[in-house]
């Protein structure tokens, strides 16, 4: 069924080239995308609103405290702090609830160092949930977004560095400073953009044609993609295209677009996650057998070979934390560019992005995933 198309902002930085390869002559352009309105709620964040929490599952005051000094907190800050923590039954620790102005009072790199732990624990849903933008400025997050100046105001201060995203969390303080429902909605819709990309072939020699219908054509598409490719090289010299037609139907189908949730799709197990779509990557109409995520992981170990080397379009990339365990897949495209799902929400998109960028979004689950590259049996 069809899903609503990104809004794309304009790249901040100019195109660059890909390494040579297989893929042949690529140039990658950053662009940002942003969900469509219609799909964005005024009641994001955790629910229901209230007062920000801090969790501090199983651990002591005195651990409280000393993690607060540490993290750079003035100790008349931590006193205050501390003031409000009560104990939580569930989790053995405490649960503390700051001053609305010590939080907006938090520098980033107190904010990055707090928020960082905090991240690791589910119950600080605002943390854990941040919403996270590539790059080291706001300004490419929030420029030319449809929120007021005063609503920006409000937003920035409050971004911190991450790693290599930049992040915001503190969620409460601006729905308790925003009325207007609609501005709400208009924040979230700025707050949720993602920087991926473009990515465009070039094809002037005809001699390149038999390898790149080879590399792109694979999961029987060589005879459909040859013709597109020949086109290209009969035409003036420098004439490039997306990749985006070079994929199979689903990908081509989901990239740069949003899930579009019907009512069937509320008796389904999971909505559309990484394993579904890595999964469904060369099928003309999505299996959603893949939704069970034991059915699916059971489908990669037993319909996929292990490869080391020399990774191809389709190729499916599973990241696995310290203890082993899967957390996210992606399909490998070309030259260490994957196309991946973060996320089941209906406001993850499909997107393209270097598969480092894609280790990096995911640091707070394993700061080292180790990867492992799943090639489908009839292709290997």
């Amino acid at each position: 069924r069809p899903r609503p198309a990104a809004e794309r902002v304009p790249p901040a930085a100019p195109p660059s080239s890909a390494s040579p390869g297989p893929w042949g002559r690529l140039t990658i352009s950053p662009l940002v995308i942003s969900p469509p309105l219609e799909l964005v709620s005024a009641d994001w964040g955790g629910w229901p609103p209230g007062p920000a929490r801090w969790h501090f599952p199983g651990v002591s005051r005195e651990e409280v405290e000393a993690f607060l000094l540490a993290a750079g907190m003035a100790r008349d800050r931590v006193t205050a702090v501390l003031a409000t923590a009560r104990p939580d039954a569930d989790t053995g620790g405490l649960v503390a609830t700051p001053d609305p102005e010590l939080i907006r009072g938090l520098t980033p790199e107190i904010r990055s160092r707090l928020y960082s732990l905090l991240a690791k624990s589910t119950r600080n849903y605002d943390q854990s949930n941040a919403f996270r933008f590539f790059g080291s400025a706001p300004d490419p997050w929030l420029h030319g977004s449809l929120m007021s100046p005063e609503s920006r105001r409000l937003v920035e201060p409050l971004i911190y560095q991450d790693g290599e995203f930049l992040s915001f969390s503190d969620v409460e303080l601006v729905r308790s400073q925003v009325r207007d429902p609609a501005e709400r909605q208009r924040i979230a819709k700025t707050l949720l953009r993602q920087s991926t990309m473009l990515v465009t072939l070039e094809v002037s020699d005809p001699s390149e044609i038999g390898g790149l219908a080879e590399y792109w054509g694979r999961g029987g598409r060589r005879t459909d993609i040859r013709p597109l490719l020949e086109s290209l090289a009969d035409a003036e010299p420098g004439r490039s295209i997306d990749i985006v037609h070079l994929l199979p139907t689903f990908a081509r189908n989901h990239l740069y677009r949003y899930p579009k949730i019907s009512t069937a799709d509320l008796n389904k197990p999971l909505l559309a996650n990484c394993l579904w779509s890595s999964l469904n990557f060369f099928r003309a109409v999505p299996d959603d057998r893949f939704l069970d995520v034991l059915t699916a992981l059971d489908t990669l170990r037993r319909d996929y070979v292990v490869v080391e080397s020399d990774f191809q379009l389709g190729d499916i990339v599973a990241l696995l934390d310290e203890e082993g365990v899967v957390f996210h897949v992606a399909v490998y495209v070309a030259d260490g560019l994957v196309f991946s799902k973060n996320g089941r929400s209906t406001v993850a998109p499909w997107i393209l992005m270097p598969l480092e960028r894609l280790k990096a979004y995911y640091r707070a689950r394993a700061a080292s995933p180790r990867l492992i590259y799943h090639r489908p049996n009839e292709l290997s």
